[in-house]
């Protein structure tokens, strides 16, 4: 599961929840909110190939397949070519 936090180009902030695992409005996905914010999130960002941020967001996963949910599900569609993720020393990482 992730949440889309800043639309950067727009210099919007929001929350919006995306998952591939259930459907919006139903009580799975509620629930996978629920654990979703009660665990570990990784902060990520997603850029176009020029290295431009287009949203900032935070996800549950950031090392397997499901890190590039966000991308997959949201990014793609609206020109990024590329995720990010903040390491531990404070630096986005490409996945």
């Amino acid at each position: 599961m992730f949440k889309i936090t800043e639309d950067c180009l727009e210099k919007k902030t929001f929350t919006e929840y995306f998952s591939s695992d259930a459907e919006k409005g139903t009580k799975e996905f509620e629930e996978l909110i629920r654990k979703f914010e009660s665990e570990p999130q990784y902060k990520f960002r997603m850029c176009d190939y020029d290295g431009e941020v287009f949203y900032i967001g935070y996800s549950d996963d950031c090392t397997h397949k499901k890190g590039f949910d966000p991308l997959d599900m949201y990014g793609e569609y609206y020109g990024c070519k590329d995720i990010q993720y903040l390491n531990e020393k404070g630096e986005y990482k490409r996945l």
